[in-house]
């Protein structure tokens, strides 16, 4: 019987999320419930004396991913491996930790761990979320998750059996903050961006006409500057 993760994988319909430290990997059927993606710039602000308007020095440009999607359970065992998969993803939520320092035995001797790696994680969900360097090796978005909410569906119900009890639909919904592993910007002296399949993998599609009348309104920008500078200084 073909399972509903089997359609989605099958058309790429997943929401991927990879633990870099661990290599450890888990996925859903994309049942997306919530997506939104948005930019903050940051500038700073100097103060002089005499000018009304402060000076608004450019610090930077931060990304945050917000998502949110369902994961569905038509029978026991479905819900069995879907609530092992969010048990999956919870624990990548967590760092990777060294050796014991004291004690030999496994057991409550062993002591002393040091932090040896943070839960950085590469999420995948299809064009909206993917990985635009041509030098990375995983299509997974690196970056850093700040919570996850899990969201059992009431409505829906739940199986029980063995003292167990397992949701026949629950929500995951998480903020994602992506560490871009290609440049971002302008190249100077261009109007092409650097990363021209930035963000979603689709790069401008331009005419030679649409080339052609660009060029020719900035040339026509660059002259009228050029002739109001030289009114200026008769």
């Amino acid at each position: 019987m073909i399972s509903f993760h089997d359609i989605a994988k099958g058309s790429r319909h997943v929401v991927r999320f990879l633990h870099v430290a661990t290599g450890n990997m888990v996925e859903f059927p994309a049942f997306i419930t919530d997506f939104a993606d948005s930019y903050g710039v940051s500038w700073g602000t100097e103060s002089i004396y005499g000018r009304m308007d402060p000076i608004k020095p450019y610090q930077g440009t931060t990304r945050t991913i917000s998502l949110a999607f369902d994961v569905v359970s038509p029978d026991l065992d479905t819900a069995r491996e879907n609530m092992f998969n969010y048990s999956k993803l919870s624990q990548m939520m967590y760092p990777v930790y060294s050796s014991p320092l004291f004690g030999s035995t496994p057991g409550p001797g062993q002591k002393g761990r040091v932090l040896k790696a943070p839960p950085i994680l590469r999420l995948e969900f299809m064009n909206l979320i993917t990985n635009l360097s041509q030098d990375a090796t995983d299509r997974g978005l690196l970056g850093c998750i700040n919570g996850v909410s899990f969201n059992p569906s009431q409505e829906a119900g739940f199986f029980t059996t063995n003292n167990e009890i397992l949701a026949k639909s629950f929500n995951i919904s998480i903020t994602f903050e992506p560490q871009h592993e290609s440049e971002l910007g302008y190249a100077e002296n261009s109007d092409q961006f650097l990363t021209q399949e930035f963000p979603y993998g689709r790069p401008e599609v331009r005419t030679i006409a649409d080339r052609d009348s660009n060029n020719n309104t900035t040339d026509r920008i660059a002259q009228a500057r050029t002739n109001k500078a030289l009114k200026g200084s008769v």
